[in-house]
């Protein structure tokens, strides 16, 4: 399959404030969870404890000073804090003391408008986490950057945005579409279309060893959307005032993977709340052009570089990758069978099928099929601005900026993590399942699709979705796919308002379809989230 990462490789064919938190965590499941075969029954794992006394201390810069307090006290000094906190960011640092559940990692900076890494009026919050196993000698910290929204940030919904791969640094998604910084070749510019006039935007380095991330690893979906799942709960302590906001989850490519994976944990925990642990108000997810359910995306990959597509596979490669395809197909089903994740299975599927994706594309660019390359250089290929965000990450003044400390070093797409993730067979999973009880709790879901792409093809995004056995399938079969923007989409809807399940078909999209329409992606979140009509 052709990932964000792999589409790099195949291209040659204000005053900044610092936070420092310590803040209760107490784990009480496995730190190896493994992910289960989406066919089989999926099993609760135990949940998250999180313990809710926090005793936090404000202190002057450049003045440590923690204490241990319970009770009263505490109680009343925490309410005072969350009250206050906002007005006191201008002046101090923010540490809460250890308590008996233990202590997390934050080191999170207000991105003052001074830095000049984005446009004046810009309010945003960047930093790293501590998760679950993080220790000073064996780090586990993930990376985000929270950007406010313009209008009434207090009560706005609350997007995630992570990145695809797996590899892929998530922070790519707001510098190239979604947030009020976008990218150009020497710096950043206000973005016209930015998803924040309404929406908070959390970027996510996802999972660790990606863009600003670092530490300990994990290998598969499952085990990453605990991490996200952790992170989560550790944000909201950071930033309280969002908890209760209406939760966006939004991810494209292996986000086709990954988004499955994050709500599910985010939902069994949910339903399975531990005292102190906050309820994540997870309303509805977002994706685009993803991968999510191997068989379809095999099957329908070869389909479209073979027929859809003119002078991209020739003759004779299809005609050897269709006597592959079975063997391919046959060795998914065996991954899929069990007992559990038996990993030699998806590792041997993931070979049987790799050749569909690797056939000779003749110049024609993988990810916008509109589009002819024969660059040698490994980033020739891919849009301009994958280039100048990798250089914009890596400016001292940037990360000075961001709070970066110096041993990090930005990881735009990482190998390693890519290669853990195949070794354990991640990609070949039916991930799409995982929303069929998720629809089922009522919460929505969205996929649009750029339809010049041939890495993740709209016609396998299709049907999966046909697959997907929930109280939707027999409407989401029989419903029309409705001309939409001036015809430069079609939409297909079942429910009410923006649709409980709902396909858009962007034609003038490639597998980076916000980055490539814009204005009109902006329309559609605007209207998914606030729950408004298409038609």
């Amino acid at each position: 399959m052709m990932q964000d990462h792999e589409v790099a490789q195949r291209c040659a064919a204000a005053f900044p404030i610092r936070v420092h938190a310590l803040c209760p965590l107490t784990v009480t499941m496995s730190t190896k969870a493994t992910p289960l075969s989406p066919l089989l029954p999926q099993q609760a794992f135990q949940p998250l404890q999180y313990l809710p006394d926090i005793d936090v201390i404000p202190r002057r810069r450049g003045v440590g000073r923690t204490r241990r307090e319970t009770g009263t006290r505490t109680r009343w000094l925490i309410g005072s804090v969350l009250v206050l906190s906002w007005v006191a960011y201008s002046f101090f640092t923010w540490r809460t003391a250890q308590v008996a559940a233990g202590v997390f990692y934050a080191n999170v900076t207000r991105v003052g408008e001074e830095s000049g890494i984005c446009p004046p009026g810009i309010v945003s919050h960047a930093g790293h986490v501590g998760l679950r196993g993080d220790t000073e000698d064996e780090p586990k910290r993930a990376f985000f950057w929270y950007f406010e929204a313009e209008h009434d940030p207090q009560n706005a919904p609350v997007i995630l945005t992570i990145g695809g791969g797996p590899g892929t640094s998530g922070m790519l998604n707001p510098m190239f579409a979604q947030g009020p910084c976008l990218i150009v070749e020497n710096g950043t510019m206000l973005n016209p279309n930015r998803w924040t006039e309404s929406f908070n935007l959390i970027a996510l380095d996802h999972p660790i060893g990606v863009g600003f991330s670092y530490g300990t690893h994990v290998n598969n979906s499952r085990s990453a959307a605990i991490d996200v799942y952790d992170f989560l709960q550790k944000f909201y302590r950071l930033f309280p005032h969002l908890i209760g906001n209406q939760f966006v989850l939004s991810g494209g490519s292996y986000g086709g993977i990954y988004i499955p994976h994050i709500a599910t944990v985010i939902h069994e925990q949910n339903l399975a709340l531990r005292a102190g642990a906050v309820h994540i108000n997870l309303e509805s997810m977002m994706v685009s052009n993803p991968v999510s359910d191997a068989a379809s995306y095999y099957r329908w990959m070869l389909q479209t570089r073979c027929y859809d597509v003119p002078d991209m596979y020739n003759a004779s490669t299809c005609a050897e990758l269709f006597e592959v395809l079975p063997r391919c197909l046959d060795s998914i089903q065996l991954a899929m069978q069990g007992p559990g994740w038996i990993v030699e299975r998806h590792v041997a599927a993931h070979t049987a099928c790799s050749a569909i994706e690797m056939g000779d594309a003749h110049g024609t660019v993988i990810v916008d099929v509109r589009k002819k390359c024969y660059s040698k250089d490994p980033m020739g290929c891919l849009p301009p601005s994958f280039g100048w965000a990798d250089q914009f990450f890596r400016r001292p003044d940037v990360r000075d900026a961001l709070g970066i400390p110096a041993q990090v070093n930005y990881t735009i797409l990482s190998d390693q993590v890519y290669q853990e993730f195949v070794q354990y067979g991640d990609k070949i999973q039916a991930a799409h399942l995982l929303y069929q009880p998720l629809l089922a709790a009522g919460i929505r879901l969205l996929h649009y699709v750029g339809e010049q792409d041939a890495n993740c093809a709209w016609r396998g995004v299709l049907s999966f979705l046909k697959l997907i056995q929930s109280p939707f399938q027999e409407s989401f079969l029989r419903a029309p796919d409705v001309p939409w923007s001036e015809d430069a989409a079609t939409v297909r809807v079942v429910g009410e308002g923006a649709g409980d399940m709902t396909y858009i078909l962007v034609r003038g999209g490639g597998h980076f379809v916000a980055r490539d329409q814009p204005a009109l992606v902006k329309s559609i979140v605007e209207h998914w989230v606030l729950n408004v009509p298409f038609v």
